[in-house]
């Protein structure tokens, strides 16, 4: 082939590589290209539609047992650490009862007192008390008996001028004294007899149920010293803001001082976990008890946990607002059982991902996002003419939109073919 040949063809090549290089780097060429729409379309159907809140949790104890302090006292010992696995009847911890003895020396005391007086009260009739008032009335009308019948014996004898008349007034003296001193001593027995019966007797029957009562109570307190877990689980710290009479916010160890009804722990029922999470205000409305939800983690891998949100605080956290000016509020799911595999990579305290499955519609209209224009309630989204092929808009009212799809409450039907543009990806230039 001639020289001359190769050469037009090897010019003519490098003219159209050139002419390429120019369209390429040319930025009429880009942006036209870029601005070029992309039209999409899709036949409606009905299928499922959810709406979620994602919030971060952590997992918590969902059904647990509260472990309190039985009275005032100090710890003795302790024989297990916050996160251990516990068996039901495991001694946890044990109270100092020095101070206790002495209460219970005391109630006792009170009742033995009280059980004495009842005793009393019970056989009061025949009492010593009642017993001296009615030896003392029958004393007294005896005495009255033998001076009445010296008295007639003195009378007949000053009838026959045997005796001075002086003697027989001194014995009417004695018989009106001895009648005043029969008198008193039967009202005194009366009154002994009173004393028995009605409010007297009620008081001394209540106190002796009321010392029963603190002597009881002080005996099984006695009893509680040796704190045992009710149940099989996990024995988990107490929350910062538990209880009023304060709580273990510190760890616990021998010699600490605790307060009646203190909470110490938690048993967390094996199997029974749950998780807590805040959500905010614009949310609280959204969410309320029995709704289910999905939990992951980064701690337990691919696994994926379902549960119900079992309560909703009706109170903002006193903390919530004071950095991000928002008030939060914190819920709580339960999860369904875990089986033992799942329960060995589940702990409590872990950080968890908690989907909320706000609202659910298994037989929805559900549309595209971009497939909607304007707002409601003035909404539409263009639909193919099925006789003339084009788009024509049609108004629809919306109901609650996600991130992955509209749902359509009306205006559209199933068979229905929705069509919209979308831009077309960035074009990324090669790196020279």
């Amino acid at each position: 082939m001639p020289k001359t040949h190769h050469g037009r063809i090897a010019a003519a090549l490098a003219l159209l590589c050139g002419v390429l290089a120019i369209w390429w780097w040319w930025p009429g060429a880009k942006t036209a290209s870029a601005t070029a729409m992309i039209e999409k379309s899709l036949v409606v159907k009905r299928e499922p539609f959810n709406s979620t809140i994602n919030v971060m949790g952590t997992i918590a104890p969902g059904n647990g047992l509260d472990i309190t302090a039985p009275f005032d006292g100090t710890i003795k010992s302790i024989r297990f650490a916050y996160g251990d696995l516990v068996n039901q009847g495991q001694t946890l911890a044990e109270l100092d009862l020095s101070g206790l003895e002495q209460s219970r020396n005391e109630a006792e005391s009170a009742y033995l007192k009280a059980a004495q007086a009842s005793n009393d009260m019970t056989s009061w009739t025949s009492g010593p008390e009642v017993s001296r008032a009615r030896r003392a009335a029958t004393s007294a009308m005896y005495e009255l008996s033998d001076t009445e019948n010296k008295m007639r014996e003195t009378k007949a004898l000053l009838d026959r001028g045997l005796v001075p008349r002086s003697e027989y007034d001194g014995m009417i003296q004695q018989q009106r004294s001895q009648k005043t001193s029969l008198v008193a001593a039967q009202e005194d027995l009366e009154i002994a007899l009173r004393r028995g019966q009605g409010p007297n007797r009620r008081l001394a029957e209540l106190d002796l149920k009321n010392a029963q009562l603190r002597l009881a109570k002080l005996v099984a307190q006695f009893d509680g010293a040796i704190l045992r877990a009710p149940e099989d689980g996990i024995i988990v710290r107490p929350p910062v803001d538990a209880g009023s009479a304060g709580a273990a916010t510190e760890a616990l160890h021998v010699g600490s001082r605790l307060s009646k009804g203190q909470l110490i722990g938690t048993i967390a029922r094996a199997g029974g976990l749950g998780v807590t999470f805040r959500l905010d205000e614009a949310d609280i409305n959204r969410i309320r008890t029995g709704m289910p939800v999905m939990v992951t983690g980064p701690g337990f891998g691919e696994l994926s946990l379902s549960g119900q949100i079992s309560s909703v605080a009706g109170e903002a956290g006193k903390d919530s607002a004071s950095g991000t000016g928002k008030a939060s509020f914190t819920a709580t799911a339960r999860l369904n059982a875990l089986t033992p595999e799942q329960a060995a990579r589940v702990k409590i305290g872990m950080t968890a991902m908690v989907i909320v499955i706000a609202y659910s519609n298994p037989n929805a209209i559900v549309v595209p996002p971009e497939a909607v224009q304007g707002a409601a309630p003035a909404a539409t989204v263009n639909v193919r003419d099925p006789k003339t092929g084009k788009p024509a808009p049609r108004m629809v009212r919306l109901g609650l939109v996600s991130p992955t799809g509209a749902e359509i409450l009306a205006g559209l039907k199933p068979g229905d073919e929705v069509m919209w543009s979308v831009a077309p990806p960035p074009v990324i230039p090669p790196t020279p």
